[in-house]
């Protein structure tokens, strides 16, 4: 120690000088491995570079694919015409945009209760000037029960797809009465609705995960709500808000009601329709007995003693004095009182979200 504090200058002079050796031999190190990543990250792109230009084949025997200029820009026509083709399905399922039911957004609970019940009693009073019926044992609310028995309540969640249920509902009631031919009977057994405001975003881990299902702390479901067993929903694709209509009457009120919706460039498709025999307590309370639908009268029938020819389509006239008199008309079928039941879903498409990272969408 005492021969290191004698020569201190000349000792940490060597230090300084090992000092800078052993950062000399780091950088140098450091330099040599980062050259080396440099060299395999230039051969890299330059292999990928030489590959798309020399192209790739997709199955043995067929020519290469390349990146070059005609390639690029049959690739970017395909990606037009795709765009444009997704444009045109997204026109056929939600139809005449000027036509489409959107819920009101500034909803509140409060002012979407009276909405339900204004709504519910509009409907029973056009349903009473147009000479339609209502179910007898409970009068119908057209989905609405649960909030129109108990005055004061409302929806706690999705007031817009509740609003727009309400305006949706609306114009089937309306088609339906529409529907009705002059002096047929009609009677409303019920319309119901999907609960959408009891669902809730199924979490990760879950079967269904990322979708909608019911909530199991929601009341249960009022006899006006159902949960489709059929819909044309697709997550992420196509969503649908489904309708159940159920009323009794004659096939012409039917075919007609079906008609109307299809036709009315609204985005709604008919999924299920179910047909049975109406109650004869729905009979006697509408009064309505079975129409008799005769057979074609016998005269229309060829002339007695007419005769065929093998050859000919038509026969050969008979004589005149060989006329047979008409038969009587014979009824043959009884046109009675069906119940039908109609599945009917509101198309919409989801909206759609930037993808995330791009400028101004904070990445997830």
């Amino acid at each position: 120690m005492h021969a290191f504090k004698k020569n201190l200058g000349f000792n940490l002079g060597l230090i300084v000088l090992a000092g800078a050796f052993v950062a000399g031999v780091v950088m140098a190190y450091l330099a040599y491995s980062g050259g080396v990543e440099t060299a395999e990250s230039l051969s890299k792109s330059v292999k990928s570079e030489s590959d798309l230009l020399a192209g790739h084949s997709f199955g043995p025997g067929e020519a290469p694919v390349s990146l070059n200029d005609d390639n690029v820009k049959a690739a970017q026509a395909d990606v037009t015409e795709l765009t444009a083709h997704r444009d045109r399905l997204r026109a056929a399922i939600v139809g005449n945009p000027e036509l489409a039911i959107l819920g009101k957004a500034t909803s509140t609970g409060t002012e979407l209760s009276a909405q339900l019940r204004e709504s519910v009693d509009s409907w029973r009073k056009l349903a009473a000037d147009q000479g339609a019926k209502l179910s007898p044992n409970e009068p119908t609310t057209f989905g609405f029960h649960r909030y129109y028995q108990n005055p004061g309540t409302g929806p706690k969640r999705d007031f817009q797809k509740v609003d727009q249920q309400r305006q949706i509902i609306d114009f089937l009631v309306r088609q339906l009465i529409e529907s009705r031919p002059t002096g047929s009977p009609l009677l409303i057994e019920s319309v119901d609705r999907e609960p959408v405001e009891t669902y809730i975003l199924i979490p990760e881990g879950r079967p269904g995960a990322g979708t909608y299902g019911p909530d199991a702390e929601a009341a249960a479901a009022s006899a006006d709500e159902f949960r489709p067993a059929r819909s044309l929903a697709r997550p992420g694709l196509v969503d649908s808000l489904s309708f159940r209509v159920r009323f009794v009457g004659h096939t012409p009120t039917l075919r007609t009601f079906v008609n109307k919706i299809r036709n009315s460039g609204r985005p709604v498709a008919v999924t299920t329709i179910d047909v049975g025999t109406a109650t004869p307590e729905y009979e006697k309370l509408l009064g309505a007995p079975a129409v008799i639908i005769p057979a074609a009268s016998a005269s229309a029938a060829p002339a007695a003693g007419a005769s065929f020819n093998f050859f000919d389509q038509a026969p050969a006239p008979a004589p005149a004095a060989a006329a047979a008199p008409a038969e009587p008309r014979v009824p043959v079928v009884q046109r009675k009182l069906s119940t039908f039941v109609v599945q009917v879903d509101y198309l919409s498409l989801p909206e759609e979200k930037p993808a995330a990272g791009t400028e101004g969408e904070p990445k997830k």
